[in-house]
């Protein structure tokens, strides 16, 4: 299996991209970090790739895009309605499993990269965007917390020895995994490297379940994939 993790931005200059060859034997071969990544090269490695997980959000809330299309409401003291409006199904459960929000992608600049990536995703034909079985909605910060790492303070060019730090420890957890010591030189190639992890996570059945009653709703919204266990 070939895995792909996209640290996605709305530009190429900050878009790291990360390849793991995964052998039957059980070794596992990073790539040489990818950075500055623009449109054609992201569909080039994808059309390689057997799962491809990226680090932005597939889709907007369902409250949102009903506000946006008919705007109906007349208060705006409503807690639940605006927070419906700000977070998606996805975003609400990661908050309740790793107490970590991911950023709104309809109130915050995270909304730059989902525009980016829907783009991506209708070029390739994703219409299931909870995880189609090659696609994947991942957040790395998310994986790092479900696997005991620190998650906080490791991005930024003044906290390269914090990733350099959490580079070794993924290296004792997975001895057989062959990852260069550039992945630790900038946050965006480091996000790549845990994002093409968590996919191989998900590609193998090692993430949580998108819960039954909201499913409907994660097709359209997109689904977080939190990993359960280290991938191999």
């Amino acid at each position: 299996m070939i895995t792909l993790g996209i640290d996605l931005s709305s530009q190429p200059d900050d878009t790291a991209a990360c390849m793991i060859d995964w052998h039957a034997d059980g070794r596992a071969v990073a790539r040489v970090a990818l950075l500055q990544c623009d449109d054609a090269t992201l569909d080039g490695l994808i059309r390689e790739a057997d799962a491809i997980g990226i680090d932005a959000p597939f889709g907007w809330p369902e409250a949102f895009v009903d506000a946006v299309c008919q705007w109906n409401a007349t208060t705006w003291d409503d807690h639940a309605f605006q927070k419906n409006l700000r977070l998606r199904l996805t975003d609400q459960f990661v908050r309740a499993t790793t107490r970590l929000t991911p950023l709104s992608v309809s109130t915050d600049r995270i909304a730059l990269p989902a525009m980016r990536a829907m783009a991506l995703l209708a070029r390739h034909g994703v219409t299931d965007r909870s995880g189609d079985g090659r696609f994947f909605e991942v957040y790395p910060a998310g994986s790092l917390k479900q696997w005991d790492l620190d998650h906080q303070k490791y991005k930024k060019k003044e906290n390269l020895p914090k990733r350099r730090g959490l580079l070794a420890q993924l290296r004792a957890a997975l001895p057989r995994l062959n990852v260069g010591d550039a992945y630790a030189d900038t946050d965006h190639a480091f996000d790549a490297l845990i994002a093409s992890l968590t996919t191989r996570a998900a590609a193998t059945g090692k993430t949580l379940e998108v819960p039954a009653d909201q499913r409907g709703v994660a097709s359209s919204e997109g689904w977080i994939h939190l990993p359960v266990a280290w991938p191999v």
